[in-house]
């Protein structure tokens, strides 16, 4: 019996957007410029690692990577609109772009995984199978389980792609909390047991740096990615 379900029902668990570029040389001699803006820009923010083609920042609203052909902002704990999300992209997307002179962009992408978590296991492969998304009768295959508990999907046109990984997953989460805080609980231990989609949209044509406004480019997509996904959920 078909499980009811929308984007409504899955909390977002993370988000990453991602430019690529053809090799940036400039970033051998700008990179203290682009962390000075990162550290005015961003809270408590650290340059976790520094190599030449390669530098980490970690702060409060995520991480920041800067490298020779890319860079990106990622975060464990984005905001279910992603209207902060956006900002903090855009703004270190500027100071990137502005200081290495990237004029073309190879690649746009954002990838956004969503969770919906359920009493078991069990519950969320019956969750996924109940989509009925592959056209296949319920037998063993390869040697294995009747029915999957991951399904792929990947769509491409000549402007933009999407890549959907559907999985019914446990796991657990594992946080020691700093002294400072002074927690009731030093240490937070958590298993889930969920259905959860990862979608990677993406541009496939090149796109020029002054036709992008990451913020509005973000919030477009992760709108059609929901749009999307609530189709495909009530299929």
């Amino acid at each position: 019996m078909p499980i009811p379900l929308s984007i409504a029902d899955f909390k977002t668990v993370s988000a990453v957007c991602e430019l690529r570029y053809e090799n940036a040389y400039l970033i051998y001699d700008r990179t203290g410029q682009v962390c000075q803006e990162a550290k005015a820009s961003y809270t408590k923010c650290n340059i976790m690692s520094a190599i030449p083609n390669q530098t980490i920042f970690q702060a409060e609203e995520g991480a920041f990577v800067m490298e020779l052909s890319q860079c990106r902002f990622s975060t464990n704990k984005p905001d279910t609109s992603l209207e902060k999300f956006a900002g903090h992209c855009k703004s270190f997307f500027d100071s990137v772009t502005r200081n290495l002179e990237v004029k073309v962009f190879t690649r746009v992408g954002l990838r956004i995984v969503f969770r919906k978590e359920f009493k078991d296991l069990g519950d969320a492969k019956a969750a996924l199978n109940s989509l009925k998304l592959v056209n296949l009768q319920a037998e063993e295959r390869f040697g294995a389980a009747p029915t999957p508990h991951e399904i792929v999907f990947r769509w491409e046109g000549g402007q933009v792609g999407a890549m959907l990984r559907l999985v019914a997953e446990s796991g657990k989460i594992n946080v020691i909390l700093p002294p400072e805080l002074e927690a009731e609980k030093s240490e937070i231990h958590k298993s889930f047991n969920g259905l959860t989609l990862d979608v990677d949209y993406y541009t496939v044509a090149p796109v020029e740096r002054s036709q992008l406004d990451a913020t509005a480019w973000i919030l477009r997509s992760a709108r059609t990615v929901k749009k999307n996904l609530d189709t495909i959920l009530g299929n």
